[in-house]
């Protein structure tokens, strides 16, 4: 993990780069956190110390189809490279993880500069999520940090159950950040919404599956929840006194504010909420959690504050 983040130095985007997609199937989706240390990481930081130019992934957490998705922006030459070590990486780790399916495809990178012209479905429609090939570009840059952040994390909380304290702050942080962070003057947008009309509209847009019981599970999940959120909160305070959270927390706040000031300046076509919740559920994702947990997680993280923050760590032995 600590590889990953050594070897992270921004490069600039070049000419010619392609994006290599990568789906990892284990057989179980306990494995899934596995094949992230086994495989992606060491694939991830080989290819920075290769010239690899951008790098993320994802998850999908369907019991009956896990996978983890990793996408590399590079040379034609660095992802061949990659492809011979990943092959490497599977077969190397087949007697602990067993048998893993894997499939990839190429396609080009979409230049910042694109107007029109044939993409495919998935880039359309990354495209319209974030508002165009620029706002996509600033968009990519949280991916590979957030990734990082994940690779990190999924070390030192082992469990997935583990992390729910860290992901609660994150959520908590990228909303401050989009509300108060250093830029947020700039764009009116990020100062337009209240607090409680932001995390409102993010429990919507979690139980937004749920079809005609979407409110009903709300109210339930409100109140099932209510009791929890003091003890739920000393697991968060505890998280996070320990330096390291405290280093990576800044860095997502700092990453969101940025993210945000630019894509104002580029005019993406989506509001800074949009983004900022599109970017924080990504980045509970990368952490294997759910968007049906993440709905009980923002009832911590709304319920935080910055001065509560600094009440339990006052009170901390």
């Amino acid at each position: 993990m600590s590889q990953l983040a050594a070897t992270h130095q921004a490069k600039p985007l070049t000419n010619g780069a392609e994006w290599w997609s990568l789906t990892i199937q284990p057989t179980d989706a306990d494995l899934c956190d596995a094949v992230l240390g086994d495989v992606v990481i060491p694939l991830a930081a080989q290819g920075r110390s290769w010239g690899a130019q951008r790098w993320f992934h994802t998850r999908c957490m369907d019991p009956a189809h896990p996978f983890i998705q990793v996408r590399i922006l590079g040379s034609p030459r660095v992802l061949d490279r990659l492809e011979s070590l990943m092959r490497a990486l599977v077969d190397q780790a087949a007697p602990r993880l067993g048998d893993l399916q894997t499939s990839e495809y190429r396609e080009e990178a979409i230049p910042t500069r694109w107007d029109y012209g044939p993409v495919s479905p998935r880039a359309e429609s990354d495209l319209a999520k974030y508002g165009g090939a620029e706002g996509l570009a600033l968009a990519e840059e949280v991916f590979e940090l957030s990734s990082d952040l994940a690779a990190w994390a999924t070390s030192r909380f082992p469990k997935v159950n583990s992390r729910s304290s860290l992901a609660a702050l994150l959520l908590f942080d990228a909303s401050y950040a989009m509300m108060r962070g250093p830029r947020s003057p700039v764009w009116a947008d990020r100062r337009a919404i209240s607090w409680d009309y932001y995390w409102d509209s993010h429990l919507r847009s979690c139980t937004a599956g749920s079809g005609p019981q979407a409110a009903h599970m709300r109210n339930a999940l409100t109140s099932q929840l209510a009791p929890r959120i003091l003890p739920a909160h000393r697991l968060m305070a505890a998280t996070a006194s320990e330096p390291a959270v405290d280093n990576w927390r800044k860095r997502w706040s700092r990453a969101i504010d940025t993210y945000l000031y630019r894509a104002d300046k580029v005019r993406a076509s989506r509001s800074a909420q949009q983004l900022t919740v599109y970017q924080s559920r990504l980045m509970l994702n990368r952490l294997g959690i759910s968007v049906r947990d993440e709905a009980g997680l923002g009832l911590y993280a709304r319920s935080w504050s910055k001065e509560r923050e600094a009440e339990f760590l006052r009170m901390a032995p």
